[in-house]
């Protein structure tokens, strides 16, 4: 049976609603496009937008759920259907689904769903195994391919792309509701705190790491100049994009899944200090070894500010009475986001994306929310471009 009706037909409205807002947005950066791709392109839009919009809802979710636990073949009904929008998406725009690495993907999406069915039905404490099935969903994520782009649209002004959304999808459902992690908070929510607490940590970001580059002379300012008419739709286009196709998937993944599956483990061992000992040790040990091989004269960076993260990791939870845990999850996953973005060639950036996990991860604990985690990613990613400004990277 349906659980509160009136709470699941107000989520399948409002993901409606922001699925037609989008959708609008789509149409209006898109319109030279020809008739016949919008056409094509246009229900895939509709559908994963929709779906991204209420698959974390509390009450859709708490359905999926019963519908899993009648049988298996229903646990993985979700998987095969953002399967074959996968692979239909890539034929009708003439690519083979089944060419290369892109033919495993029907047991790549099948994976988590099946591991989690096959060890449990209900809630239960965090199991070492669950950050097993984490990374090995994970890694494959961030450099499968189906050999072809996915943009959606195809051509033209993109809004992610339709094997990020597929994963992203894939993710939430295995994880939420087949392993019934609780508090992912994927899900669209609307309350002025949340948007208080979000733009403050944006605007502490935007202080606090001004002030390092510019005192270390990694920042250069081209001036500030207000945002005309004729930049505001690209600005919002911009953000558009990075939200849905980068920090969405980003922070699902680092917060509402790592973040919150860490804490819960830290807190379930009772042994939070071992934890945070373990952790800085490897970190200030990783953030040492980055430094050395990429820049060691400015080793320094990384190595200060992992260690001021997890001190001040420390401190919070010695303050806590009730539950210790999520700050000291909190400087791991910061630390490690910096990290990974060795990539970027600079350890001043490295130690900026450490700061930047912080934020990230404290949005997300003040408001369990990963679109909330999401909007300060996407407002600190779009700095640049609002303020014109040029940090080395």
């Amino acid at each position: 049976m349906m659980g509160n009706s009136t709470g699941y037909f107000r989520e399948i409205r409002t993901g409606a609603l922001l699925t037609t807002a989008l959708f609008a947005l789509f149409l209006y950066y898109n319109w030279h496009l020809p008739t016949a791709e919008l056409l094509l392109d246009s229900p895939y839009f509709i559908g994963l937008y929709f779906l991204t919009f209420t698959i974390g809802q509390p009450e859709v979710a708490g359905q999926l759920k019963r519908n899993a636990s009648v049988s298996l073949e229903r646990a993985v009904l979700v998987p095969v259907l953002l399967l074959v929008i996968l692979y239909s998406y890539v034929g009708f725009h003439g690519h083979s689904p089944f060419k290369g690495s892109a033919a495993l993907f029907f047991f790549y999406l099948l994976f988590p769903a099946l591991g989690f069915w096959a060890y449990q039905k209900a809630a239960r404490p965090i199991q070492w195994t669950d950050f097993g099935f984490y990374f090995l969903f994970l890694i494959p994520a961030t450099s499968i391919s189906v050999g072809t782009k996915t943009n959606l649209p195809f051509n033209g002004a993109g809004f992610s792309n339709v094997l990020r959304f597929v994963l992203i999808l894939t993710a939430v459902y295995s994880f939420g509701t087949i392993r019934n992690l609780p508090e992912i908070g994927f899900f669209p929510m609307f309350k002025g705190k949340y948007l208080k607490t979000a733009i403050g940590v944006w605007l502490a970001f935007i202080a606090l790491t001004g002030v390092i580059a510019y005192a270390s002379g990694f920042l250069k300012t081209s001036g500030y100049e207000p945002l005309s008419v004729v930049l505001i739709p690209l600005a919002i286009g911009e953000m558009i994009r990075i939200f849905f196709g980068t920090a969405l998937f980003e922070e699902l993944f680092l917060r509402g899944i790592l973040q919150n599956m860490l804490a819960r483990k830290i807190t379930e061992s009772g042994v939070w200090k071992t934890y945070w000992t373990w952790g800085f040790a490897v970190f200030l040990l990783l953030s040492l070894l980055t430094g050395y091989l990429m820049h060691p004269a400015l080793l320094w960076v990384p190595v200060l500010i992992t260690v001021v993260l997890f001190l001040a990791a420390y401190v919070i939870e010695k303050k806590q009475l009730d539950r210790h845990g999520p700050y000291t999850a909190l400087a791991i996953t910061s630390v490690f986001f910096g990290l990974v973005h060795f990539h970027a060639g600079s350890l001043v950036f490295v130690g900026l994306a450490s700061i930047a996990g912080w934020g990230y991860g404290y949005t997300y604990i003040k408001t369990k929310n990963v679109f909330y985690a999401a909007l300060v990613h996407t407002l600190v990613n779009s700095s640049e471009f609002l303020f014109h400004l040029e940090t080395l990277k």
